[in-house]
């Protein structure tokens, strides 16, 4: 331990405070090795199967590999090279419960019927080979991989599928909000099921390669039914045996699709399986899963590493310890804390790597263009008040400031990295000129109060406050010199910092002037699924319009009817959820972005700069793309964490 790096190293390199709470030796709490004698290396010469199955084979515990892999197992493609079987890999999880089950499929539990490729930008067959819609988009046919079998042995097939859509998802005991809306599931015939839908559902395959579709294919029948009422009137029985008073609230809970890390009993279709459980407090183990059923290109069963441990750091100090000292495969430090890993890379063995995020900008600034005060509802919807606010911004200021030189301006637009990508939407009145915005606003409102505070149509001074949740530190900061831009130019403009719920919930009251929320948006599927930013469809986060958004989910019954062109954006975006045509929906897409460009409703900061991570030098196969900040790509999952190999040392 004497090469080891200690929080003295750590606060004379880079200034990081350590506190840490151990018991036991300093050599037992950095180590995340499981315990046993298994080597972390992997093994020499590869063949079709691991040694650790091939001996259970030849021990009679296991039938051959033939007969564990379907018909026509899935080829996986190696981002670099075919790799070699064996070994562990070592992570960290927080001890967070959703943090802690976000973080163990991303990297163990990602197997839908489609799922996202290595570039994160087309849909591609997964467990099912292939799939047919119809031409209302409300059919959905599915050619699933024949000889499949879930982990325990047990045959998958369409009856796994029918279970999961009737049983689970269309019954209220269980899911009182179905993730895809009302549909049907029914068997065609032993490899084939169709989902029907009562009206057109376009995006469904889109949605299907987001976490929410595992919840088609997480449910393995011949488990589960043991608990349901409707196959065991015993349900409650079996239940309590498990230490829950009934089979719903199994269903609900160590039965559910979010159960992966918590209930090492319940099958999986995954090529790693729970060996012991996140309630033990301290780590989760997963093991390789000796019916997954992908090979990589000699037709060797995957995945490569034989397990998984993620150890439980709740301490993100103690965790940049592991990291400088290698002991983490994989980790994400934050922003402040990479001079420090980038000194220590060689000496922990590691390197860096690029993660692009998910969102498209550090904030987005929403003014209420519904707003109840109807001085201010004029003055908000007013393009030319929001240009010359956007004009008084210093955004090279705030990004020297705030974000270590990390970023450059940029407004309420999809990132460089999407197809959706848009220069000029992007960049539009990000230059920052407060003799122009003074000129615009002149135009607008050119009488001033003996402060200098410009009057607005009332005659009384333009007042308003921002409302800035504190869930994300720099959103105070980047806001407390966005007010004093503002006020520089006439604007008597006041930060409102208050927690995340009481932001929300003034918002879905629509109490605020101002809003900041996050920027999500940035990489073409949530562009595509979630674009709340880019027309109002979500109460509240769409803080620009709040009662558009009600009037559009309430079909017109509730909130208030939005501007014509607002509601041309919604029209679209309807034509997007009805067509499975995934070239149309893109157009679609474009032309409410464009829409989008003209209205400027909101104004950007800067887009977010691309985070980093570390990989151990001896994990081969790593992707050359991550990202990260979003449920619709469960980032790594895309690259094939099944043929990650740990290289000879």
């Amino acid at each position: 331990m004497t090469d080891a790096v200690t929080r003295r190293d750590v606060l004379r390199v880079g200034g990081v405070a350590v506190t840490v709470a151990v018991t036991g030796s300093a050599c037992s709490f950095l180590s995340t090795k499981p315990s046993g004698s298994d080597s972390d290396a992997g093994s020499g010469k590869k063949t079709k199967e691991p040694p650790t199955l091939a001996a259970k084979v030849k021990a009679g515990k296991l039938p051959p590999v033939k007969d564990r892999l379907p018909a026509k197992p899935l080829v996986v493609k190696p981002n670099e090279k075919i790799g070699r079987y064996g070994g562990a890999w070592h992570l960290r999880i927080k001890g967070e419960a959703y943090g802690d089950a976000a973080t163990i499929y991303s990297f163990a539990g990602y197997e839908n019927l489609v799922r996202w490729d290595p570039t994160f930008k087309k849909v591609v067959p997964d467990i099912a080979t292939s799939y047919q819609v119809n031409a209302a988009s409300t059919e959905y046919t599915f050619v699933l991989r024949e000889g499949m079998r879930w982990s325990d042995g047990k045959p998958f097939g369409p009856d796994d599928v029918v279970f999961a859509v009737q049983d689970i998802l269309m019954d209220k005991r269980i899911t009182s909000i179905p993730p895809f809306g009302d549909m049907k599931a029914t068997k065609v015939d032993d490899h084939t099921v169709k989902v029907t839908f009562t009206k057109p559902n376009g995006t469904f395959v889109n949605y299907l390669a987001t976490r929410r579709g595992a919840a088609l294919t997480d449910y393995p029948r011949h488990y589960l039914e043991k608990f349901h009422p409707k196959y065991n009137p015993q349900h409650a029985a079996q239940a309590k045996k498990i230490g829950f008073k009934d089979g719903i609230t199994v269903l609900q809970d160590v039965g559910g699709t979010w159960s992966f890390g918590r209930n090492p009993d319940k099958p999986t279709l995954y090529a790693w399986v729970l060996t012991t459980t996140s309630d033990q407090k301290s780590q989760v183990v997963v093991e390789r899963n000796p019916y997954y059923w992908k090979v990589d290109p000699e037709g060797s069963q995957l995945p490569y590493i034989d397990r998984i441990v993620y150890s439980v750091v709740g301490d993100d100090e103690a965790a940049l310890l592991k990291t400088l000292n290698g002991e983490l495969d994989v980790a994400t430090p934050q922003l402040k804390d990479k001079p420090i890993v980038a000194k220590y890379r060689e000496r922990g063995d590691f390197r860096l790597f690029d993660v692009v995020p998910e969102a498209m900008n550090v904030a987005c600034i929403y003014p209420n263009l519904t707003h109840d005060d109807p001085v201010k509802r004029e003055i908000f919807n007013n393009r030319n008040f929001r240009v010359g606010l956007s004009h008084a911004i210093n955004r090279p200021e705030i990004i020297k400031a705030v974000f270590q030189r990390q970023g450059e301006p940029w407004q309420v637009a999809p990132r460089k990295e999407s197809t959706y990508l848009d220069k000029e939407m992007a960049t539009q009145y990000t230059e920052y000129d407060v003799a122009q915005a003074n000129e615009i606003l002149d135009k607008e409102y050119p009488k001033k109060d003996a402060r200098g505070v410009r009057l607005g149509p009332d005659g009384k001074p333009i007042s308003f406050l921002v409302d800035v949740a504190t869930i994300v530190p720099t959103w105070t900061d980047v806001l407390s010199l966005v007010v004093g831009f503002w006020q520089k130019v006439g604007i008597d403009a006041h930060v409102n910092s208050g927690s995340p719920e009481i932001v929300v919930e003034r918002g879905s009251a629509n109490k605020h002037d101002f809003s900041v929320w996050a920027g999500e948006g940035g990489l073409d599927g949530v562009v595509l699924l979630n674009p709340y930013n880019y027309l109002p469809l979500l109460n509240p986060y769409s803080f620009f319009g709040v009662k558009w958004a009600e009037w559009y989910n309430s079909r017109g019954k509730a909130g208030e009817r939005p501007p014509a062109d607002v509601r041309q954006q919604m029209t679209l975006y309807d034509k997007v959820n009805a067509t499975s045509d995934m070239d149309e929906q893109a157009r679609l897409m474009k032309e409410i972005l464009t829409i989008a460009k003209q209205r400027f409703h909101a104004i950007g900061i800067a887009a977010l700069p691309n985070g980093y991570g570390t990989v151990a030098n001896k994990i081969g196969n790593w992707p050359k793309f991550t990202t990260e900040g979003a449920w619709v790509y469960m980032s790594p999952a895309p690259t094939n964490p099944c043929q990650y190999y740990i290289k000879p040392s």
